[in-house]
């Protein structure tokens, strides 16, 4: 698949996020993502509801193939924030299909520093397919 075809997506601009790889099968997505300046809480690192965003988009963009391009809402979404994120520097937002069934779809995620294995933040997401 051509990622540099896949449909232009605001907030994903919004957040300096680029598709690094999609599994057509809805397997896998990772999104790199640099967040923006303003984007941070009191203690600096990136604010918890700005990390959701993106783990929302990379999961979204997996689960529009997981589910053979049918319309679909997030049903939930749990975030285990483990570490801060650090401000100013890329992160990545992997997700793995779990299951997919007739009616939902199960993600697990997991957001880190480019270059670093350490898990910053781990979530599930559910989505409702329409």
């Amino acid at each position: 698949m051509d990622i540099e075809q896949l449909p232009r997506i605001e907030s994903r601009e919004f957040m300096n996020g680029t598709v690094v790889a999609v599994d057509e099968s809805g397997g896998t997505a990772t999104v790199r993502f640099l967040p923006p300046t303003g984007t941070t809480n009191p203690h600096g690192g990136v604010q918890g509801g700005f990390v959701a965003a993106m783990i929302d988009d990379a999961v979204s963009l997996a689960t529009w193939f997981a589910g053979n391009e049918r319309a679909f809402v997030t049903a939930s979404l749990a975030c285990y924030y483990l570490r801060p994120l650090p401000a100013g520097s890329p992160l990545l937002v992997r997700c793995d299909l779990v299951r997919a069934g007739r009616r939902q779809a199960v993600f697990d995620a997991v957001v880190t520093a480019e270059g670093s294995d350490e898990v910053l933040v781990k979530a599930v997401q559910t989505q409702q397919f329409l």
